[in-house]
């Protein structure tokens, strides 16, 4: 943690209590991301897990926005999610020069320059603040713009509605400390489209191209604009649709002012791909003129509009402080399902943060995954990985079990993609895609189909969440519906890819992509094929629950599918035949996710391999090493904890809103598949506990970090009850929630 963020905390805990009356008894200090610096990077998000925007270090300007699920798809390129025309291109004018951001040349080329701080074209910036408040989702930014010699205070603070998942709302204050004519102008502003490269065909990867030049979010075409003029306002609106998908985006923006604008004027104008209104008006020293901006975002491919008219009419006519009121109160019933640390105030705000993000990128609902980076940015395309169904899915399950259902609800829905995809590949059952955009389809760029084709492991990680979800609710009226389908046919997928070997009485996966991906075309890699295994006994299991017959060919292929275990070193080696210098690289995910029975000596040896790798190697991706004090706590190692902690996180947290890379050198931020592995740490490494046959069961003795002196996750939902767990110096306690039935 940054040490300028605990400074900034205490000096402005008075700000923080002004600024969010609703929480002003008694705040905590680890729900707020605070910086004093307008050049702080990266920059944060806030959402409610159907749409998203990038918070800009001055609060506002035409800064990346995400909606869940739109996505588009040019020609001879891979489908992407699309950056919405941003709706937050404000700009302010104080006589001598404007107060705005602007994209920079070569946007139309590179990916979201928004993720990092852009300086004003004129004056400066002094006495900056910009919190995010994590308990209402609410970003406040707060200078004065000194601009020669003229000085005007500004504060601007959004939120985008937990309460009302297509809304979202701006309230822009000025004071300026001199006389004279003001001008504020307010756009929906349509971004350029990008110079696309022909991924869908590209075999290689240039050596001097980077993320941003091939992760450039996706394009809308503008349909249609409108800048209506309305008492004491103006209405905004633009309709226009994702490059080569059907469905059709509409935003309106309601922009409202004071009717006492002294000398007012605006002007609306709609011109090529921006609509904007800019109001003028006569301004005296240290008066606050307040300008409110209600915006509705809303995708469809039926009537959108008329469902943002409605929307944004219904937002308008509650107005700001009620829409304020409703979010903060949306997202304080979120809260009550947390996790919380004593001893260690440094990863309590980690821990909010991570959960937080998560839940800005997800919402229930919307039967859609998370891509590795949220709704923060168009990092990976948008597209689904095992991400959402391994990493972050069980993170979410026992504190949010409905915006988990949504998770798996996205591979319910696309089972008849992954059908396809798996008859394409000439197999059967259902083949999950290793990158798939919101149909389901495999959209893996070409430089990359051997993961398309062969990191086939994603199939049995999409079955395992599935039993999870089911394992959490006992809900067998789903798993009949939902779940089943989709355990069947990724294990009849297994049935079909395997090979019998007759004369050892085995079977076989060849030509995989590890999840170590440099090991490619390899012989039963250990983590595909225990997945494989796990995906198979599942289906068995699921078949029994529900009273139907399994195929005997799925109990058959699990007893008799090879796994590469070294019988004289007792561990599992990374696959058949596999150097010792791969040793690590994979196997401690045998014991947790997955679960594979062995005995404490090949779980310690594989853990302390991958020690060995991780300190020879340094942390690289997040993901890989977020899980392996799992793995010491199951073993009651303490130490080895307390070594892995900071390195599963503290290279990875970037500037003071902690946003996660992806790996510590690089820039791919936020990354929340990072998050997902790290919570599962706390949730399950932590506490001992597992998701079995009679719901949440005690796996092995608690064990915590050694500065962290007690553990509670509260209001975590498992079968219809609701439960808080405490992990302190007395053990792990299990109490039961007055509620009668989980949410």
């Amino acid at each position: 943690m940054p040490n300028s963020v605990h400074s900034v905390l205490s000096v402005f805990s008075v700000f923080l209590v002004s600024a969010f009356p609703l929480f002003a008894q008694q705040p905590d200090s680890t729900f707020f991301l605070v910086t004093t610096d307008p050049a702080r990077a990266p920059s944060p998000f806030i959402g409610n897990g159907h749409f998203a925007v990038v918070i800009p270090p001055l609060g506002f300007g035409p800064s990346p926005s995400y909606h869940a699920g739109v996505y588009e798809h040019g020609p001879g390129d891979v489908p992407r999610i699309v950056s919405l025309p941003p709706w937050n291109a404000v700009a302010v004018f104080d006589g001598g020069g404007w107060l705005e951001a602007v994209l920079p040349p070569d946007s139309s080329v590179h990916g979201d320059h928004w993720l990092e701080p852009l300086p004003p074209p004129v004056g400066a910036l002094d006495s900056y603040r910009q919190v995010v408040d994590m308990r209402s989702g609410t970003a406040r930014t707060t200078y004065d713009w000194v601009n020669q010699n003229r000085r005007t205070s500004v504060a601007v603070e959004t939120f985008v509605s937990r309460a009302a998942p297509n809304l979202a709302a701006t309230r822009l204050e000025l004071i300026p400390r001199q006389p004279g004519r003001l001008r504020v102008r307010f756009a929906i502003a349509a971004r350029p489209r990008p110079r696309r490269l022909a991924l869908n065909r590209i075999k290689q990867l240039e050596p001097a191209w980077g993320h941003g030049d091939i992760w450039y979010p996706g394009s809308m075409a503008v349909r249609s604009r409108a800048a209506v003029p309305v008492q004491d306002g103006a209405r905004l609106s633009m309709i226009s649709m994702p490059v080569g998908r059907t469905s059709a985006l509409a935003e309106g923006v309601w922009i409202t002012w004071s009717r006492q604008l002294p000398a007012v004027s605006a002007r609306t104008t709609s011109s090529g791909g921006r609509t904007q209104v800019e109001v003028a008006f006569d301004a005296s020293p240290d008066s606050t003129y307040t300008f409110t901006q209600f915006v509705s975002v809303v995708s469809s491919r039926d009537e959108p509009i008329a469902g943002m008219t409605r929307e944004l009419a219904t937002g308008h006519a509650r107005g700001y402080d009620s829409l304020s009121a409703d979010n903060a109160a949306a997202w304080q019933k979120r809260w009550e399902s947390d996790i919380r640390i004593d001893g260690y105030p440094e990863l309590q705000r980690v821990v909010r943060s991570m959960l937080f993000y998560l839940l800005c990128s997800a919402d229930s609902g919307t039967a859609l995954g998370i891509p590795p980076m949220g709704l923060s940015s168009a990092g990976y395309y948008g597209h689904i990985f095992w991400d959402s169904d391994t990493w972050m899915f069980p993170s979410l399950l026992l504190i949010h079990p409905d915006i988990a259902h949504s998770l798996v609800a996205f591979r319910g829905r696309t089972l008849a993609a992954a059908q396809q995809n798996a008859r394409a590949n000439g197999y059967r059952g259902a083949m999950y895609p290793w990158e798939a955009d919101e149909l389901g389809h495999e959209t893996t760029p070409h430089f990359a189909v051997q993961n398309a084709r062969s990191e086939i492991h994603v199939t049995g990680d999409v079955a395992s969440a599935q039993w999870q979800y089911y394992l959490a609710t006992g809900d067998s009226t789903w798993l009949a519906r939902e779940g089943y389908p989709v355990i069947r046919e990724t294990a009849n997928f297994w049935v079909s890819r395997a090979v019998y070997d007759s004369a050892a009485d085995q079977y076989h996966i060849k030509n995989v992509v590890s999840v170590a991906e440099g090991l490619i075309g390899v012989t039963d890699d250990a983590y595909t094929n225990a997945v494989a295994r796990k995906n198979l006994d599942i289906a068995v299991a699921a078949s029994r629950r529900l009273g139907r017959p399994a195929d005997p060919r799925w109990p058959t292929l699990a007893a008799k599918l090879h796994l590469p275990y070294d019988s004289a070193s007792q561990f599992y080696r990374t696959y058949e035949g596999a150097p010792d210098s791969t040793l690590g690289a994979v196997t401690p995910l045998l014991s947790y996710p997955l679960g594979i029975p062995m005995i404490a000596r090949a779980k310690r040896a594989q853990l302390e391999q991958a020690v060995r790798q991780l300190l020879a190697k340094g942390p690289g991706a997040m993901m890989g090493s977020t899980l392996l004090s799992v793995d010491a706590a199951e073993l009651g190692d303490r130490a080895l904890m307390d070594s892995l902690l900071p390195h599963s996180y503290q290279g990875h947290m970037k500037g003071p809103f902690l946003m996660l890379s992806e790996t510590p050198t690089n820039e791919s931020v936020n990354f929340v598949t990072g998050a997902g592995g790290f919570l599962q740490q706390v949730i399950f490494g932590y506490t001992g506990l597992r998701l079995g046959d009679e719901g949440l069961e005690p796996a092995f003795a608690p064990v915590l970090p050694s500065r962290i002196s007690r553990l509670e996750l509260r209001n975590v939902q498992v079968r219809g009850k609701r439960w808080d767990i405490i992990v302190d110096a007395k053990g792990r306690r299990m109490i039961a929630r007055p509620e009668s039935s989980a949410r």
